[in-house]
């Protein structure tokens, strides 16, 4: 039932629930107070499914701009020098390149082997 005409059978459930409860309420019917109810709660799966419906729906104008966006992006990295294909030649051997002066305040994730202390149980 994800047609074009459910939205507006929502809002028409949801319009005639509130009004008959209403009307039921005021006018001390209590059956008519109860089909309000009943059709109220009816009609929130439809609103429910149109608000989900209208949310993931995706416009042509939106399309383009996150295309646009992309792009713009693409032209940033390519300016930056972010996507050449140029790679540093890798090094050749096993022997462990020498190590940088670092600044002061900056903490390791990882210790560095050459400042680590051996653990050893006691």
């Amino acid at each position: 039932m994800n047609s074009r005409y459910m939205p507006a059978l929502a809002l028409i459930l949801l319009g005639t629930g509130l009004a008959a409860g209403v009307l039921g309420l005021v006018g001390d019917n209590i059956d008519v107070f109860r089909c309000g109810i009943f059709v109220t709660v009816c009609s929130l799966p439809l609103l429910i499914l149109r608000t989900l419906r209208e949310s993931q729906h995706v416009s042509a104008h939106q399309l383009a701009e996150a295309d646009k966006a992309g792009y713009r992006r693409a032209l940033d990295h390519v300016a930056r020098g972010l996507l050449d294909n140029h790679t540093a030649p890798t090094p050749q051997g096993g022997d462990r390149a020498t190590v940088e002066q670092v600044a002061g305040n900056v903490f390791h994730i990882r210790p560095l082997p050459y400042k680590g202390e051996e653990r050893k149980a006691l």
